[in-house]
């Protein structure tokens, strides 16, 4: 009897020490926090105030709808940025392309974010390049625009985002309308070190987004549209195709873990917002001017 009580005494103590451990480890297989992360990183990736994707249309729609090409840049792109074109747009006549470089920071009381952007397109008219979007008598129709190089950072309420790479190529159709229809050329690559701090618990995402455009709609720029740049994400509206693939280190206080994610999602536009599907991960809202998970 003794020696029954003795291992019962054993077990408890046991079972109070396990117990305790597993309330300070890490569940890294907390699938809800997987991929409610894995949709603040897309959205970070999409939105405009994040320098995501959003932005680089914005300026795609703005050089569609500008008679000078330095004008384009000149716009911020919410009442906290500040924006500097670094490099003027120069125009490569033998080639037919439009060079720039461009640096934007943002300080508001909730966001804080630094963007360097190096961009190069082209204008045509049936097919046929010209130097600017009105050439006499020729209004373009048609604008490529590729992203040569990207860096910077961007940190909000919960997500630290440093960029490491960025590249991507569109045509933008229909500039001679009031709205212009993108089609990526090229994937569009985002790769980043994102940590978000929820839950008492720190997480670091070393991930590569990519993304697909298919007949994504936008407002060109128009001088007559008030506050055409800080409302340009309530008129978006289509459909982006893309993969997450990401390592996160998870940590709280001594405890460390990792995992690795790969799957491919959908975001469906409209209305200043998007719907994200991750496949096999769930649903969520995305806020595409600031690029947050809603």
């Amino acid at each position: 009897m003794k020696h029954l009580q003795m291992l019962g005494s054993l077990m408890m103590i046991a079972g109070i020490f396990f117990t305790g451990c597993e309330k300070n480890s890490v569940d890294a297989g907390d699938a809800s926090i997987l991929y409610e992360d894995a949709a603040e990183s897309i959205s970070a990736a999409m939105g405009d105030e994040s320098g995501g994707a959003m932005e680089s249309f914005a300026d795609i729609s703005s050089v569609a709808g500008e008679t000078t090409a330095n004008r384009a840049f000149t716009k911020t792109s919410g009442e906290s940025s500040v924006m500097t074109v670094t490099t003027p747009a120069v125009y490569d006549p033998a080639t037919g392309w439009w060079s720039v470089t461009i640096d934007r920071s943002r300080n508001g009381a909730y966001v804080d974010a630094s963007v360097h952007r190096v961009y190069q397109y082209q204008f045509l008219k049936n097919g046929v390049a010209q130097q600017n979007r009105i050439n006499g008598q020729d209004t373009a129709n048609i604008l490529k625009f590729k992203i040569v190089s990207g860096s910077g950072f961007f940190r909000n309420q919960h997500v630290h985002h440093n960029l490491t790479q960025l590249k991507g190529a569109w045509t933008a159709t229909k500039i001679d309308k009031d709205t212009v229809v993108l089609n990526s050329d090229t994937t569009f690559v985002r790769s980043g070190v994102d940590s978000i701090i929820t839950r008492n618990m720190t997480r670091t995402f070393t991930h590569t987004t990519t993304m697909e455009f298919i007949d994504v709609k936008g407002l060109r720029y128009q001088p007559s549209i008030v506050n055409w740049r800080t409302n340009f994400n309530q008129a978006v509206s289509g459909t982006v195709n893309g993969t997450f693939n990401a390592t996160i280190t998870f940590e709280r206080g001594d405890a460390y873990k990792e995992r690795t994610i790969n799957k491919t999602f959908t975001v469906t536009l409209g209305a200043g917002d998007g719907s994200l599907t991750i496949n096999g991960g769930g649903k969520f809202g995305m806020d595409l001017h600031g690029g947050n998970r809603k």
